[in-house]
């Protein structure tokens, strides 16, 4: 019986062999326009022009082949990775629903990670760390497919600022050529905090696309001598991820745009940061139509869901209310002589459920709050050790709202495996430029169209803390 290697081999010969099949199709109709130029002639004979249709048709029987052969080679190679994967695992002892320990340096993704695959093709989902979305090779085979349209503008205009100013005569809307969108989502990327403490990007190359995951861990029990073993399964099903649109929205001078000399990169940061700012609101809170927050971050109440995804509180909410924590009719105050406990209560909750987290979220008056706490002498508190050992991100997409009694101080703490968040991004970015309704104070607004979802891979790998009083 053939080894998975022998599989991947066979697959590589499929590929070479249909390469082969191409190339000498192509070469038998240049030979054979190259034999009609020699002998002076401007065109090819009725048996000559039998052969060069013959020879397209085999051409394109092997290039769909080919194609086919390189998605079975992809296909065997993951599952060669998945097999050698494995084999260097056997023996290792990992939390429970974890495939690997934490980042080594606490800013990348486990060196042996969770390895998210597409259900329809089998290849890798999610773009690594460190990796550019456009390397991703979903994101890059649609690059190819887009590549002429894309030079033409690319050739045309230069840059994504002179682009702009050629849309701004018009007031036009357009896809961005990809080599663009790629810097855009990648300074996206850089900037939004539930991608800085580790969510994974999953290209999306249709509006819906399926990955699998792990919703349940097979039991293991002591048995009596000769009795019945009971199996149990891992449960596994998919994460659906489903596209819905973002807008934002950045305003600049027509002055600016015309004669900066750094125009490109404060427009691709501009529009990058105000995508960033909305995905981390909506990926934490995104779905939630009562509470506190709705107000403060101005939420449409009336029509939440969709188009907004559902964020890890809403999901917390719907699936797993346990790991919700306060929620109290005004309010929880830290406790005073040990003020770290709420916060430690939201990380044991994740672990309670054999999970691991790597990273808390709060917003700057929670972490001031918690910074100024001291002993009866004077001297700062030391941080929980527990706390300690998480990377800690501040983003003021988390609110200090009302709750009760509560005024403008309560705020929510979210901690979690944050890899087990999944961001689908849909490969285009189309900006469509205003020009009519900033005229008369000499602006243009620029309008930058996001479109992908948010999806929690495991549910009971986060944990909030709800109206925690933070200022």
């Amino acid at each position: 019986m053939p080894t998975i290697n022998d599989l991947v081999r066979m697959r590589q010969s499929d590929v070479e062999r249909f390469q082969r099949d191409m190339d000498t199709a192509r070469d038998e109709v240049q030979t054979i326009c190259q034999r009609a130029k020699e002998q002076g002639r401007a065109d090819v004979t009725r048996a000559e022009e039998i052969q060069i249709e013959a020879a397209i048709r085999r051409r394109e029987d092997a290039r769909r082949n080919l194609d086919d052969a390189k998605q079975a080679l992809v296909r065997a190679q993951a599952t060669a990775e998945d097999e050698a994967r494995l084999t260097r695992d056997q023996g290792a002892r990992v939390p429970t629903g974890r495939s690997g320990g934490p980042p080594a340096d606490g800013q990348g993704e486990a060196q042996d990670g969770a390895r998210w695959v597409r259900r329809n093709d089998g290849r890798p989902a999610a773009v690594a760390r460190g990796q550019r979305f456009a390397d991703h090779e979903v994101v890059a085979d649609q690059a190819r497919l887009r590549a002429a349209s894309d030079q033409h503008i690319v050739g045309t205009h230069g840059s994504l600022s002179q682009y702009v100013r050629a849309l701004s005569t018009s007031s036009g809307s357009a896809l961005v050529p990809t080599v663009w969108a790629g810097d855009i989502i990648d300074r996206a990327r850089n900037a939004a905090r539930v991608l800085q403490a580790g969510a994974t990007i999953v290209p999306m190359d249709a509006k819906t696309v399926q990955i699998g995951r792990l919703t349940g861990d097979p039991t293991a029990a002591f048995r009596t001598e000769g009795s019945l073993i009971t199996a149990t399964d891992p449960a596994l099903d998919n994460v659906t991820l489903d596209s819905k649109t973002m807008s934002a929205l950045t305003v600049v001078s027509m002055e600016f745009l015309q004669d900066a000399p750094n125009a490109d990169e404060v427009v691709s940061t501009a529009i990058a940061q105000a995508m960033a700012a909305e995905l981390d609101r909506q990926a934490l809170f995104g779905g939630i139509t009562t509470g506190g927050e709705t107000g403060a971050l101005g939420f449409n109440t009336t029509f939440p869901t969709p188009p907004n995804p559902r964020g890890v509180l809403a999901t917390l909410l719907a699936v797993a209310s346990s790991s919700v924590l306060g929620s109290g009719a005004n309010g929880t105050a830290l406790t005073a002589t040990t003020p770290w406990n709420e916060v430690l209560d939201t990380i044991f909750t994740v672990r309670q459920n054999n999970e691991e987290p790597n990273a808390l979220i709060w917003n700057a008056k929670m972490a001031q709050k918690l910074a100024k706490t001291y002993d009866t002498t004077g001297q700062p508190l030391t941080m929980a050790p527990d706390v300690a050992g998480l990377e800690r991100y501040v983003t003021n997409q988390i609110p200090s709202f009302t709750q009760g009694t509560a005024t403008g101080t309560a705020t929510d703490v979210f901690v979690g495996d944050w890899t087990q968040l999944l961001i689908g991004q849909r490969l285009d970015v189309t900006i469509q430029v205003l020009t009519e309704r900033y005229a008369e104070f000499g602006q243009v607004g620029i309008v930058a169209h996001w479109r992908g979802d948010v999806a929690l891979a495991r549910p009971r790998a986060f944990a909030v803390y709800r109206y925690l009083l933070g200022a």
